[in-house]
């Protein structure tokens, strides 16, 4: 389990790898809060409600595999619908299944929110979100 973790920390923090061939890179306070409160919000929302919810609310009551599926289809569409075009939506999509699976094999939401957590900071920090 710790080297599942240590090599899902270590893909989700690739999102970095852009930042450093960027030159002088100055951020202002506000900015590096924002990131930070946006990355933070986000992330505990959309694991409570993908992975909190609705994961284990159709695990009950479907194959475990339809139900990862299920939600990490929905996870990439909700993305879609805010219009983020369908690539990234279906790769979104591929994030939803890996922090299904790390829900599952944890046995608890949190890891999948440090994940996800850091993805974000690593899109905002990268001017992807803001």
């Amino acid at each position: 389990m710790p080297h599942f973790l240590i090599h899902g920390l270590i893909g989700s923090t690739t999102i970095f790898i852009p930042l450093l061939f960027l030159g002088d890179i100055s951020y202002t306070k506000s900015f590096v809060l924002y990131g930070i409160s946006f990355s933070f919000i986000n992330a505990i929302l959309e694991e409570f409600l993908w992975r909190g919810i609705m994961l284990s609310n159709l695990k009950r009551n479907v194959s475990t595999i339809f139900a990862i599926l299920t939600t990490s289809i929905g996870f990439g569409l909700l993305h879609l619908s805010i219009g983020i075009p369908i690539i990234m939506s279906l790769l979104f999509s591929l994030g939803g299944i890996f922090y299904a699976v790390v829900v599952l094999k944890t046995n608890s939401i949190y890891p999948a929110i440090l994940f996800h957590f850091i993805i974000n900071l690593g899109m905002v920090a990268n001017g992807w979100i803001f």
